[in-house]
């Protein structure tokens, strides 16, 4: 058993960063948005306190201005802000990774070993025979066995979470991390009950579980709790098998006076209120105390409902504005523009918890003149500085711009490197060039 001061602190951070009320507001952060309005929808059918002053019309309005060409062209988007851009958008689960591969800054033959990884993720979103698999491609590429798991973990961090696992405990560990806890001692619990206790929590063995955790029987419930509402055992189930709608939460449009970005839920998702009606009969001193005991129980549910939805609002639109920012470079020249923004960078810039941060980025959509962008693919990994595929952008750049009549040397293109900001030696340069297949300055100079 671990020390009494330990246990005590175990028990609290359990009780905070584990509580109904905390990963309500979480698993509303999380939602995508066809998923928040059917369980706004479904709330609203069971609690007769909450009303929808307003149904949604985001999913209406795209499914009309996608039905027919000519009413697009004809729409007035002054009156439809946002909205100019929109396309019908449905990915099945390999295009969904597809896409997020092509985001991520991999050199060959990673991006090919990736590539065979996701033909081999079945529809529920689980890794099929991977000991066979990684075999395969070892001899394909004469590769060792950490590479090959090294590139198996880039495809696990990709949307849905859990998605590449190769078994359940996996699946789950997986989507535990992803939640970002900041306490440690919080953390390597969960994967420990997630590891080692997953059956006997399935089979409600709490105080065995509590005993090997050395944790009470409340907290080991907890933990049970927690995995059951908040983890997904089929990460990939959400696609069927078959296309799914994918309906962006923001949208940015160039302007004549920039970018302006359109928060779609707020302008054209539900609005939420209270009934006035059952306030009113809560109030009523008429009303028997069954009736206000369940009006009262729906009152909280109702608020905290509102309070969730609003919180999500506030939140997702603070930190898609900050990644717009950050990100202007792809917004005006593509992927490989992409600037390193940890989540991590987020939630210290705006006093956020990770978790906080990494349910807002979750599942979420932009979209933008170039498509329809994951918020978690702007926030690439990579040390601080420029990705690789940056660089090689960068590199392109100089050299399209450079004067024909006198084709810049590899030195020449590193010191304009280094004037941009990117501190790399020559033979990177002359490295990156080949891999662009971009000739050398003398044979440039003789292409006409």
């Amino acid at each position: 058993m671990i020390d009494l001061n330990l246990q005590a602190d175990i028990k609290m951070t359990l009780e905070i960063m584990l509580s109904p009320r905390l990963l309500q507001m979480l698993k509303v952060l999380s939602l995508p948005y066809i998923e928040l309005v059917n369980k706004i929808n479904q709330e609203a059918e069971e609690n007769p306190v909450l009303e929808v002053e307003r149904q949604d019309e985001y999913v209406e309005f795209v499914r009309y201005l996608t039905s027919d060409k000519k009413i697009k062209k004809e729409a007035d988007f002054e009156a439809l802000p946002g909205l100019e851009n929109i396309s019908s958008s449905e990915k099945s689960l390999e295009s969904h990774l597809i896409e997020q591969l092509n985001l991520e800054d991999l050199d060959e033959p990673q991006h090919s070993i990736a590539l065979m990884i996701i033909e081999n993720i079945d529809d529920f979103g689980y890794l099929i025979n991977y000991p066979r698999l990684r075999e395969e491609i070892m001899a394909k590429f004469n590769l060792s066995r950490p590479t090959v798991d090294n590139v198996l973990k880039i495809v696990q961090a990709f949307e849905p979470e859990g998605v590449g696992a190769r078994d359940l405990k996996e699946c789950l560990l997986i989507q535990a991390r992803e939640y970002n806890f900041e306490n440690e001692t919080l953390q390597k619990l969960i994967e420990q009950a997630i590891a080692k206790h997953l059956d006997a929590l399935a089979q409600e063995k709490f105080a065995l579980v509590a005993d090997e955790l050395g944790i009470s029987e409340n907290g080991a419930r907890e933990l049970a709790v927690f995995i059951k509402n908040n983890l997904n055992p089929h990460p990939g189930a959400a696609f069927g098998g078959e296309t799914r709608h994918i309906i962006p939460s923001f949208a940015i449009e160039l302007t004549d006076n920039g970018y302006r970005l359109v928060n779609l839920e707020t302008r054209y998702g539900p609005v939420l209120n209270l009934s006035a009606q059952y306030l009113k009969m809560l109030d009523d001193p008429k009303t028997d105390a069954q009736t206000k005991a369940f009006l009262a129980e729906k009152l909280k549910r109702a608020k905290s409902l509102i309070e969730d939805f609003s919180k999500r609002s506030e939140t997702l639109e603070k930190i898609v504005r900050k990644i717009t920012e950050e990100q202007k470079d792809f917004l005006n020249k593509g992927a490989t523009w992409l600037h390193p923004l940890s989540q991590k960078s987020l939630a210290d810039e705006f006093g956020l918890h990770p978790s906080t941060i990494s349910r807002t980025v979750s599942a979420k959509y932009l979209q933008t003149p170039q498509g329809v962008f994951q918020l978690k693919s702007l926030c690439p990994r990579g040390p601080k500085g420029l990705t690789v595929n940056r660089l090689k952008a960068m590199l392109a750049e100089i050299i399209k711009q450079e004067d024909k009549n006198e084709p810049l040397s590899d030195s020449e293109v590193t010191q304009r490197l280094k004037e941009q900001g990117a501190k790399i030696d020559r033979r990177t340069v002359a490295y990156y060039r080949k891999e662009l297949n971009l000739p050398t300055a003398d044979e440039r100079h003789t292409i006409k």
